[in-house]
């Protein structure tokens, strides 16, 4: 065992970052296995670097598990998300109320394209076979309609 010790200490220090502390976990792999050996005479030593090399890293998996803290759930701060304030909810509701009033404005197929386009999710040949009326001049509706809600938005 003692043949390994300055490969293993090697390998752990590079994993942990600190030739100290790797001496330290090293060591602690080192009196593990003694006493497993003592309390197992018949135990098979063809394996010994292996499991040198496991148990040591198994030690600084082990404190690297114990050095994590974990929230305990009375420690969670429980906040609702910002659109359940009354606050937020009463603009979304002013916003909604002013987009249908900027929608109601529209002209008929204006407002006919807009509904088919962003409510009923039909595409703009879908629209236009719909409606009777050539593809461009859905676009044309349905840019006329967005215009008219972002406007009505950005005058709020």
């Amino acid at each position: 065992m003692e043949r390994y010790y300055s490969e293993v200490l090697s390998y752990i220090a590079r994993s942990v970052g600190c030739k100290d502390k790797a001496q330290n976990i090293v060591q602690e792999a080192y009196t593990r296995i003694l006493s497993y050996k003592n309390s197992n005479p018949k135990q098979d030593n063809t394996q010994e670097r292996a499991l040198f090399f496991k148990a040591a890293k198994n030690i600084v998996i082990d404190q690297y598990r114990k050095n994590q803290t974990v929230a305990e759930p009375d420690d969670f701060e429980l906040v609702a998300p910002s659109y359940y304030e009354p606050e937020a909810k009463l603009a979304s509701q002013q916003q909604l109320a002013l987009l249908n009033r900027s929608i109601d404005s529209l002209p008929l197929k204006t407002k006919q394209a807009f509904v088919l386009y962003k409510f009923k999710n039909l595409s703009q040949p879908q629209i236009a076979e719909q409606m009777g009326i050539s593809v461009s001049m859905v676009e044309k509706h349905l840019a006329t309609a967005m215009l008219a809600c972002r406007n009505a938005l950005q005058k709020q």
